[in-house]
């Protein structure tokens, strides 16, 4: 049983170690040309954290989108900022804003110059695994527009 955990605790951090990474309130202007999958998030959203664990982690444990995707938290609580894709300091409030994002959370789906290559997707339906389809669905297509 002790050999099972540790074997379980040493493959959880490995996946987490190579899975694709996140940027939290990143900054917009240092392009890779890669489009962007952006979570507009704020402190104490439940709905925000089990889009998180459901969905988007796994998403990057997976590795598929590796060097063709760039996933982002930007937060809209009072006095987070981030930097915009054109080097000035934005509200993270304010980003969303600018992108229809009013409520959390809300996925953007950018091309790398900041422009918007989809329709956002607002909250967190009860059917969580065709919302999973729907957001990989979305990823496919703007990845290979690229």
């Amino acid at each position: 049983m002790r050999l099972l955990v540790m074997v379980t605790a040493l493959l959880a951090g490995h996946l987490a170690l190579a899975a694709t990474p996140l940027s939290v309130n990143p900054d917009f202007s240092k392009q890779q040309n890669q489009p962007w999958l952006i979570m507009i998030t704020q402190a104490g959203c439940h709905f925000c954290e089990r889009l998180e664990s459901v969905i988007l982690q796994p998403l990057r444990a997976s590795n598929a989108y590796t060097g063709r995707v760039q996933f982002a938290h930007v937060g809209i609580d009072r006095g987070l900022m981030v930097t915009d894709f054109d080097g000035t300091a934005i509200a993270g409030r304010d980003f969303a804003a600018r992108y229809g994002a009013f409520g959390t959370p809300t996925l953007l789906f950018l091309d790398a110059g900041g422009r918007s290559v989809s329709e956002p997707k607002y909250g967190v339906p009860d059917a969580i695994d065709f919302y999973s389809y729907q957001i990989e669905r979305t990823l496919e297509l703007i990845t290979r527009s690229q």
